[in-house]
């Protein structure tokens, strides 16, 4: 969650993980350097040399939650922006995220090749069970922004962003942005069962942003259901430590 400490008023910028937020905090770095604060762009590697032993809350500086976030602010923010993001694409996105650009332990990267099915339940069980857990990527983004915030949508790419924090801030920013850590592969067929679990998982989120539900139908608990639940405290203990 960069801070951006201004000469008259300071910014925060709510990243939400799997929103395009690494592409803003990049062109933030880059117009102000060392007046962007609250980044420690290697905090996974940190995390798994022992870092968890120390961290409160164990999450990255990236990624704190509003109410953590109100902690560590030297005061309340002047302005406040995010960028949000479809929940059926952003968690389709964390499993690829988690294939191939995470820096992940080999046992991590096994658990994002599981069927997509498989994969969600255990995600969103282990989120059950830690909030925390893959350094807060699973939580609705509503925990994230706080009322009044103003909020971009990733479908409309980066640069709404960057335009608004450019004229509040006075600043000339680059017309154009990358959108880095970008998945190499598109979405894949999503089925309404697993619609219908990121739909209750994430309702906040539907409601808030004005997404369009993936489907009508309520989740029914089945077979992978307790298998998830079954796995989801020994594959919380490995994060919590570092081991994913």
């Amino acid at each position: 969650m960069p801070s951006l400490t201004l000469d008259d008023r300071l910014v925060w910028f709510a990243h939400c993980p799997k929103a395009g937020g690494t592409s803003v905090e990049a062109a933030m770095v880059a117009r102000w350097g060392d007046r962007v604060g609250h980044l420690h762009w290697g905090w996974d590697r940190w995390w798994r040399r022992g870092g968890w032993r120390t961290a409160n809350p164990p999450n990255s500086p990236q990624h704190l939650i509003w109410a953590d976030a109100q902690k560590v602010l030297p005061r309340a923010p002047d302005a406040v922006f995010a960028m949000v993001r479809d929940p059926v694409a952003r968690i389709t996105s964390e499993q690829r995220y988690q294939r191939h650009q995470r820096h992940a332990t080999l046992l991590g990267r096994a658990l994002a090749w599981l069927p997509f099915g498989v994969w969600l339940r255990l995600m969103l069980a282990m989120a059950r069970r830690n909030p925390h857990a893959f350094d807060n990527h699973l939580r609705p983004q509503s925990d994230f922004i706080p009322p009044g915030a103003a909020m971009f949508r990733l479908e409309d790419g980066v640069h709404p962003a960057l335009t608004w924090l450019a004229e509040i801030s006075g600043a000339r920013l680059a017309e154009t942005a990358p959108h880095r850590l970008k998945s190499k592969t598109g979405p894949a067929a999503i089925r309404p069962a697993e619609q219908a679990l990121i739909g209750a998982a994430f309702a906040v989120d539907y409601a808030r942003f004005d997404y369009p539900l993936p489907t009508a139908s309520v989740p029914r608990r089945g077979g992978l259901d307790l298998l998830a639940e079954a796995l989801a405290p020994v594959c919380v203990w490995f994060d919590r430590r570092g081991k994913l």
